[in-house]
């Protein structure tokens, strides 16, 4: 194939998921969401994720494809938009380009995240194999990187871990890689949770870690850590699940957190806790320990 056709509309909320949708429905091969103005936007429980609200959403479409009756499909579903772009996209090797931009790096300390197609630099240190463009994480955005780094910090010898919001499982598999007891691994999306499976088993780790859907994780499950790399919009829904599935003298490391809603978050997690925060750019991590 020569060349692509990228159809391209800027919406604002509610209408972007449905937008996105409806790429798919049309044929499109990928679709992007880029930030377009607008404030950030608090209500995905997806893993390193971040929404605003105005998105620039695109689809790639192949050349063959009918650009009349898409371009009219997201003018009505985006209730009369009608500031649709279409260009022509020459052809590259999309896989290559991801692979070219995704080099072995060092977290902190021996922790190294490295493709599957890379050598270890260090065939030593603790290396956690991801590959992207499977599911959201491979260790890069900010919020994932605060969660790795303190990961490092912590005895995890014996312990055991609940990752919510997994995405690809780099938390949980770190974890375990970092010498935790057994973890546990959640996430809505059902391509996260079989891209954590897969990503387990290629880190060699896979008998120690469990996968579920949110609806399989109920009491009386008790976890020593439990980590949301989840924005703050959710982590302040899930706030009394989370803190039933807490040991008494657990911890909770909350990442995709902004400055500005610390407090809500902590709040909403309730008086039984101290919290110290870790910042990076714009976010923060908060980790709370139970004192009640």
């Amino acid at each position: 194939m020569d060349y692509w056709l990228q159809i391209s509309i800027t919406v604002e909320q509610p209408a972007v998921q449905r937008i996105t949708e409806a790429m798919d429905g049309l044929g499109a091969v990928a679709v992007s969401r880029q930030h377009a103005g607008g404030s950030a936007r608090f209500d995905t429980a997806s893993s390193d994720f971040q929404g605003w609200s105005t998105e620039k959403v695109s689809g790639l479409f192949p050349p063959d494809a009918d650009q009349k009756t898409i371009c009219n499909y997201l003018h009505d579903a985006s209730g009369g938009h009608t500031g649709i772009s279409c260009q022509i996209l020459a052809d590259r090797n999309w896989e290559q380009i991801g692979r070219d931009q995704f080099k072995p790096f060092n977290v902190e300390g021996a922790l190294w995240i490295c493709p599957s197609w890379c050598q270890p630099p260090v065939p030593n240190a603790v290396n956690i194999i991801i590959d992207p463009g499977l599911a959201f994480g491979t260790g890069t955005h900010p919020t994932t990187a605060l969660c790795l780094r303190q990961l490092t910090k912590i005895d995890l010898t014996q312990r055991t871990l609940l990752d919510w919001g997994c995405g690809s499982g780099i938390l949980a598999i770190a974890a375990l890689k970092l010498g935790a007891l057994r973890a546990t691994a959640t996430d809505i999306d059902p391509k996260a949770l079989s891209t954590t499976r897969e990503n387990g088993q290629n880190n060699g780790i896979g008998d120690q870690l469990t996968v579920e859907t949110p609806e399989q994780i109920v009491s009386p499950m008790i976890f020593d850590i439990v980590i949301a790399n989840i924005l703050a919009h959710t982590q302040i829904e899930l706030a009394p699940r989370l803190n039933s599935l807490l040991a008494a003298d657990g911890m909770v490391l909350l990442s995709g957190v902004l400055g500005a809603q610390a407090e809500t978050v902590c709040t909403a997690f309730g008086p039984g806790y101290t919290f110290k925060t870790v910042p990076a750019d714009e976010w923060i991590l908060l980790i709370g320990t139970r004192t009640t």
